[in-house]
């Protein structure tokens, strides 16, 4: 795909009467070659003078020249052909059409809550086919990074597969004029005959000289691809092909949990006594007292949800003052069905303080335990 970067910052908002809140505008047409079809992709690139709200959202509407508008009176674009959303906040759009050599209007808009608060309007400029180099060159070395991101939009969090494809260190990039990644399903992409254009693809990247490195986002979390890497100079034509592995998912929030029964501490001190019964699971808090000196004893037992949330039993403490006996203190037992919590842990935790000559202290107990 060689690109012809028609350059478009524009200064004045398409209606006076909305504020500009766009600092830059950028629009690049590119051409492609799929197979005998022939396509143009629109790419729009924006940065805005202030931070996106949460309920912000930017769209940009895209028809042909005669027939797309922006209403004043509504508010709203009439006559497009196609509308994309900045669903990933990646601060670009990009639209794709069949007809390389047609001409378009797009309406770019930043909308809070479905009204349109700024609108660019923008024209496009049809890209040339390139002539395809005749000679061939060895492009540097790529490899590729995965990781898991959450994107929200609409206030739902979803989380993506992340990929970064870059060359190796210190490549001398300065006399290519086209470098793009286009990724697909290993046993489906795939250099055309020319080894210069890419078949049966699912997306197309270009690279990012200021980042470094060619991106993609997909939602399938667990799904392995093939990036091809197409580069050429004035004279030369190459490519790199690398197949990635998706990203480990992250480790689970029930790691380092024990089974009961258990005991989490030292119950000469103090610790939570854990125990399995049928379906019931129940847990006390204990301390021993070995003087009777002591003149203030308080100890708790609570549990939660590895997340945070309130547990399955309700909170439960003791507290005793002078004069204190020596023995042993507990909490009142608490329990819980394991069939009707939906974890696969759960956090115990449990407080002690004690204070009399030797002074104040206390001591904090927290584990995760395996619910079956």
């Amino acid at each position: 795909m060689s690109s012809l970067a028609f350059l478009s910052f524009l200064g004045n908002p398409s209606n006076a009467t909305l504020e500009d809140k766009f600092q830059t505008v950028q629009l690049t047409t590119f051409y492609r070659k799929d197979g005998n079809l022939q396509f143009q992709d629109i790419l729009i690139e924006y940065q805005l003078k202030t931070a996106k709200a949460e309920s912000e959202s930017v769209e940009a509407s895209m028809g042909n020249p005669n027939e797309i508008a922006y209403n004043p009176n509504t508010n709203q674009v009439a006559g497009h052909l196609q509308r994309q959303e900045d669903l990933y906040q990646t601060n670009s759009l990009v639209f794709t059409h069949s007809d390389f050599s047609r001409k378009f209007k797009i309406f770019l808009t930043l909308k809070k809550d479905g009204k349109i608060l700024s609108v660019k309007e923008l024209t496009t400029t049809p890209p040339n086919p390139p002539a395809i180099p005749p000679n061939t060159i060895a492009l540097p070395t790529i490899s590729y990074e995965t990781k898991r991101t959450l994107f929200t939009s609409g206030g739902i969090p979803t989380e993506y597969q992340v990929i970064y494809i870059k060359f190796q260190a210190g490549a001398d990039l300065s006399a290519y004029t086209r470098l793009d990644a286009y990724i697909g399903r290993p046993n489906l992409i795939s250099l055309a005959p020319d080894n210069y254009n890419v078949i049966n693809y699912i997306k197309v990247s270009s690279y990012d000289k200021f980042s470094g490195y060619f991106l993609f986002l997909t939602p399938e979390l667990n799904s392995a691809y093939k990036v091809i890497v197409v580069g050429s100079t004035a004279e030369a034509k190459g490519n790199r092909s690398i197949d990635t592995v998706p990203p480990p998912p992250p480790p689970s929030p029930c790691v380092g949990s024990v089974t009961a029964p258990t005991t989490i501490g030292n119950c000469a001190t103090h610790c939570l006594l854990v125990d399995l019964v049928g379906n019931q699971m129940e847990y006390t808090a204990k301390t021993s007292i070995g003087t009777t000196a002591e003149e203030y004893l308080y100890i708790d037992s609570t549990s939660s949800t590895v997340s945070g949330g309130t547990g399955p039993a309700n909170f439960a403490f003791t507290e005793h003052f002078s004069p204190i006996g020596i023995g042993t203190y507990q909490t009142d037992p608490r329990s819980f069905d394991v069939t009707t919590y939906n974890n696969a842990c759960i956090v115990l935790s449990s407080y002690l303080v004690q204070d009399g000559p030797g002074g104040f202290r206390d001591s904090y107990l927290t584990g995760k335990v395996t619910v079956p």
